[in-house]
Parts: structure tokens; sequence; C-alpha cells
């Protein structure tokens, strides 16, 4: 009788134990940020999950994969320039094994306003170098570069502050409404800041330079990886003077200061992108980027 009383309790002690083992598989901590943003500003997720976990988010769209990083999954997401004012869903997703479960969010996009950009250059240059055909080019070029990239699944490189990679009066603002010639060309996709032809470009923090090359419109160009899909580039420059595939450290020369490409004067336009999406630099320069 005694070993069939310790055989029920025995049952009964496994059988709470998978209940608990159940009932802790979405029970797990996911955080975010921020729920309100603006176009051009990024969210950080955080979910505390097992290394066996799939954690997929969708916003605006777009899906994608966390990384598992140090105990945990991390990313970004992140709102056009031309996301409009609402309120948006996000989800997390997460599976194991047979099981899943899911968070949803609502993420308030505020309304932003860009100023209007005009330029005013040689009317042949533009025909020829902003042609429908070259800014394709470019954008598959850099495009096919930056998912080659994610495929590496590379972690946080950075450490610390992002730096300015150069210094000298801003005189194109991120978001602004371009146009040349009174023609629209689009937003302006990072900030322009006139130097010297010449002057050392930095990096802007530790990360893998992904390509160093000539394209149509932005001329000599660096693009650096500096993980978990966070990239910098650096455009317009005179020389480049780092490989792909090279790591580069905060703060190391990459370039010099040019006027290559589209360009009206000597200046470094930079661009940061979160995947695909260019986010404003002021959220990172300056700064840093933790996870706490």
């Amino acid at each position: 009788m005694a070993k069939r009383n310790y055989w029920y309790l025995g049952a009964l002690l496994v059988m709470a134990f998978i209940g608990q083992v159940s009932a802790a598989f979405g029970d797990s901590e996911i955080k975010l940020s921020e729920t309100s943003m603006r176009p051009g500003d990024f969210i950080k997720i955080v979910a505390n999950e097992t290394p066996d976990s799939n954690v997929e988010v969708q916003f605006l769209g777009e899906s994608k994969q966390l990384q598992f990083y140090k105990d945990q999954y991390l990313g970004f997401v992140a709102a056009s320039y031309f996301t409009k004012p609402g309120i948006y869903p996000l989800s997390v997703k997460v599976t194991k094994d047979t099981q899943s479960y899911t968070r949803d969010y609502s993420i308030e996009i505020s309304k932003r306003d860009f100023p209007e950009d005009r330029v005013v250059i040689n009317e042949k240059n533009r025909k020829q170098i902003l042609t429908l055909d070259n800014v394709n080019t470019d954008s598959k070029t850099t495009t096919d570069v930056r998912q080659k990239a994610q495929a590496e699944a590379l972690p946080p490189l950075w450490k610390g502050k992002f730096i300015w990679p150069v210094h000298g009066k801003i005189t194109t603002e991120f978001g602004r409404v371009r146009y040349m010639n009174n023609i629209e060309e689009g937003r302006h996709s990072g900030v322009d800041i006139a130097a010297p032809i010449g002057t050392p470009v930095l990096a802007c923090n530790r990360g893998k330079v992904i390509f160093a090359g000539d394209l149509n419109v932005t001329g000599l160009t660096v693009i650096v990886h500096h993980g978990m899909g966070l990239y910098t580039s650096y455009c317009h420059l005179s020389k480049i003077g780092v490989t792909e595939g090279e790591q580069v450290d905060t703060g190391e020369a990459i370039g010099q200061v040019g006027m290559t490409g589209l360009a009206t004067g000597p200046h470094l336009h930079l661009t940061v992108r979160v995947d695909e999406i260019c986010i404003d630099p002021y959220l990172i320069l300056d700064n840093e980027i933790n996870w706490n």
C-alpha cells in the first residue's frame, strides 16, 4: 500500500513538473524600448527565451527574426520616414518545438514634418547620373550587400558611444524632401557634413566593412555593418582606405572626404540603416546602444 502511495505521489509530482514547464513557456519577459516613435526612429526588442526557440517580429508589413545573443533574443525594428502617423500593430511570435505564443503591442507613430531642400545643379550632369537605371543599380548593389551580411547574423560589434565620422557644418538634415532643379528626387537618407576634400573620415563605431567601392550616385562609398542589421554608410569619398571584409574600430580612418558621384561640393553623406530602413543618425551619434 505504501509503495502504491509513493508511486501515486511520484506521478503527481511528475505531472506538476510538466505543468510547470508548460506554464513557463509563454511567461518569458519581452521588452520594447518604446511604444511610441517618429518616422525615422527605431525600437529595441529583447525576448528572454531559450536558445532553441525561434523569435519572429512583425511590424509595418515586414517580418524579421531576432538574434540570440548572451542568453536572450535581441533586435531592432524601425519606421521609415515615409510612415504616416497612426497606431500600428507589432507582434512577437515565439516558437519552440510544437509550441508557440504571440505577444501583441500597439505602436504609436507621431507626425513628423520634414523640411524641403532645393538644389540647382548642372542639368546635363543630373540627367547623366541620376537616371532610373543608375539609381536602381546602386540600390540593388547595396541591398544585395546588406542581405548577404544579414545572413551572417553578426552579433553586436559596436562598443561605447557612436562618434561623428567628421566634424563640420551640417548642410542637409535627415529626411529633407530633395528637389533638384525643381524636380522631386525623394527624401534625404542621412546627414550631409561639409568638410574640405581630404579630411579623414572615421568609423562611427566598431564593425565589419561589407562594401568599399564606387557607385553611380554616392560615388566612392564604404558601408560598415555593426552587427544586428545596423549599418553606417560613408559616401562621396575622395579616397577609400579600407577593404571589404576588414574589421574596423571606432575612430579608425576609413577614407577621406570628397565630392565623387552626384555632389555639389565636398562633404560626407552619412546614412544609418536598420536593415533596409534609413533612420535618423542623431539617434545614435554621441549615444550608446545598450539592451538594459
